[in-house]
């Protein structure tokens, strides 16, 4: 029988982050697009945003990761109290998914603690 492991994440590290309003971020996602990365906003505790991990891709941060530790490049977000399930920026639609994983909704309610006017 093959014995299976679940490590899950005990640190996020955010380098950088950047609070838009809804406009703007979903404007912001449009160049994104433009650019050619795919694109999906995050919903969760009525903040919307976007996220650049970091991959695992030197022995360094395959190792921050064996320890529980991931880091973001950056996150962009905005305030979104109610969900909807995309935004519309002239003829551009911008996906948001309503996520079920723990770590993006405990990212969502830590960045709602973070927004401004909160």
């Amino acid at each position: 029988m093959v014995r299976i492991s679940y490590k899950p994440v005990e640190e996020l590290v955010i380098l950088e982050m950047v609070e838009y309003d809804l406009r703007e971020l979903a404007e912001t996602c449009v160049l994104l697009i433009d650019s050619g990365r795919p694109t999906i906003l995050t919903w969760a505790e009525g903040v919307a945003f976007y996220h650049q991990p970091l991959p695992f891709n030197t022995k360094e941060l395959l190792k921050e990761r064996m320890r529980g530790r991931i880091y973001w490049a950056s996150v962009i977000y905005a305030s979104m109290p109610e969900f909807v399930p995309g935004l519309k920026v002239g003829a551009r639609d911008i996906p948001v998914l309503a996520t079920p994983n723990l770590v993006l909704a405990q990212v969502a309610a830590w960045l709602k603690e973070r927004l401004q006017g909160s």
